[in-house]
C-alpha cells in the first residue's frame, strides 16, 4: 500500500525488526493466525509492516523477506497481482469525490474475488486500511470471512484506532502492535537517512510528537517552522494575553489538522509539566497553569481537528481556543 493504493515490497525500519522476527517465525512454523491486525499510531509504520508482510506471503520464494524478483513480486509491483485484494477509500461513482468509509459493496467484491482459484502464489492475501472506516455494514460482511476463512488465504487490518473496530472483529485477529519507538532509535535513524544537523532532527522529531515517518517528512517541509511559531504564539499569549489577535493571524495560513494537532500536544506537554514539575524550553519555569484547564484545551484541539474538514469557520474557533489559552496568562 502506497500513496497510489498499490502494495510493494516495503523497507523493514530498525523498530519493527521484532515483529518482523515474530511474523516470519509463525510462517516457519505454520503458526500464522488467518487474519492480522495491525495496528498502532500515526506514523509509526505500520502500513510498511503491513505491505512487507504482504509482498512475503505472496512472494513464490522461500526467504526471509520477499525476493522483489519472482512473477509475483513483479505483478504485486505492478499492482496486477491477481492473488492480492485490498478495499479502502475509493471514488464514490455518483459525487466523484474520495469517499471517507469503506462501503460493504467494496468488502463484498473482495471476498468474492477470494473464492477465485489461485494462478501464481500459493495464498491468497487480502488487505483492509484503514480497517476503522469500514461502513456497520461492511464490518459484519467482513466478521463472515473470519470466521469461516476461506482457503489458504490471510486478511490484514491496518488501523490507527483498534477501539473503533468491532470487538468481534478484534477478537478474531491476531493482534501487531507497533507503538512510537525510542526517542534515540528514531534519532540515529533519521541521522542516518539526512544529512541534517541534530539540532534540526530534534527538532522534527518534536513537532511529529514523536513519530518518526512524520518527523523525516518535517525535514524536507516548511511546515516544521509551523510548530515552532504554534509554541511562540502560546508562550507568547501567557505573557500578553492581549495579542490573541496578532498570535491568530500568525498561526491562521497553517494546514488545519497539523495546527490543531500541535495546539494538542503542546497543551499535553504543558499539561504533563505541570504535573510531574520538569519544565518545558518554552514555557516560563514559574508559570502556573491549571491542569483542568490544561486538559479541557487539550480535548477541544483534538475535536477542532476533527472539524477542521468541515464548513465551520477555522478562524473562529482558533480565536476563541487562543482566548481560553491566553486567561490562564491573566
Amino acid at each position: 500500500m502506497n500513496d497510489s493504493g498499490q502494495t510493494v515490497a516495503a523497507e523493514i525500519y530498525p523498530w519493527l525488526d521484532g515483529h518482523w522476527s515474530f511474523f516470519t517465525h509463525c510462517l516457519e512454523v505454520d503458526r500464522l493466525a488467518h487474519a492480522l491486525l495491525v495496528e498502532g499510531p500515526a506514523g509509526c509504520g505500520k502500513t510498511a509492516l503491513a505491505n512487507a508482510m504482504v509482498a512475503r506471503l505472496l512472494c513464490t520464494e522461500n526467504k526471509l523477506y520477499a525476493c522483489g524478483c519472482c512473477k509475483s513480486c513483479e505483478l504485486l509491483a505492478g499492482g496486477a497481482h491477481p492473488e492480492y485484494f485490498e478495499a479502502t477509500f475509493e471514488i464514490n461513482p455518483k459525487t466523484g469525490k474520495l469517499r471517507t468509509v469503506i462501503a460493504v459493496e467494496q468488502v463484498r467484491r473482495m471476498i468474492a474475488a477470494l473464492q477465485l482459484t489461485n494462478s501464481i502464489s500459493s495464498r491468497k492475501v487480502a488487505c483492509i486500511f484503514p480497517a476503522d472506516s469500514m461502513h456497520w455494514s461492511a464490518a459484519n460482511a467482513i466478521l463472515k470471512s473470519l470466521e469461516e476463512p476461506t482457503g489458504d488465504t490471510v486478511l490484514i487490518l491496518v488501523t490507527d484506532s483498534p477501539g473503533k473496530l468491532p470487538v468481534t472483529i478484534r477478537s478474531r485477529c491476531q493482534a501487531i502492535h507497533v507503538s512510537q519507538p525510542d526517542g534515540e532509535v528514531v534519532l540515529d535513524w533519521l541521522e542516518h537517512g539526512s544529512n541534517k544537523p541534530l539540532e534540526e532532527l530534534h527538532a522534527a522529531l518534536q513537532a511529529a510528537g514523536g513519530s518518526p515517518l512524520r518527523a523525516m517528512q518535517y525535514l524536507d517541509s516548511p511546515e516544521l517552522d509551523g510548530y515552532t511559531r504554534v509554541r511562540d504564539g502560546l508562550a507568547t499569549l501567557l505573557v500578553r494575553p492581549a495579542s490573541v489577535s496578532k498570535v491568530s493571524a500568525q498561526l491562521g495560513d497553517l494546514n488545519p489538522v497539523e495546527l490543531w494537532r500541535w495546539l494538542s500536544m503542546c497543551t499535553g506537554d504543558a499539561l504533563k509539566s505541570s504535573m510531574t514539575g520538569s519544565p518545558l524550553d518554552w514555557l516560563a519555569p514559574n508559570r502556573r497553569l491549571k491542569d483542568k484547564t490544561l486538559l479541557q484545551l487539550q480535548q477541544q484541539a483534538d475535536f477542532n481537528r476533527r472539524l477542521s474538514a468541515t464548513p465551520i469557520r477555522g478562524d473562529l474557533l482558533l480565536q476563541d481556543w487562543l482566548i481560553r489559552w491566553a486567561e490562564q496568562g491573566i
